[in-house]
């Protein structure tokens, strides 16, 4: 999946929750489309800032 997708699952995804957000959550929440693993990999790949999201 392109960064730039995930990115956008992501930032809907915070945005929409009403609790805590995991990247298990979001796996949860995509029925496993995107794995805890993938979020994991783009949360550190690289400093995100708000302008990102």
């Amino acid at each position: 999946m392109k960064n730039s997708k995930l990115l956008d699952l992501y930032s809907d995804y915070l945005i929409s929750a009403f609790g805590q957000t995991t990247a298990t959550g979001l796996s949860s929440l995509l029925n496993g489309e995107v794995s805890h693993d993938q979020v994991q990999r783009f949360l550190t790949s690289e400093a995100q800032t708000s302008a990102d999201l």
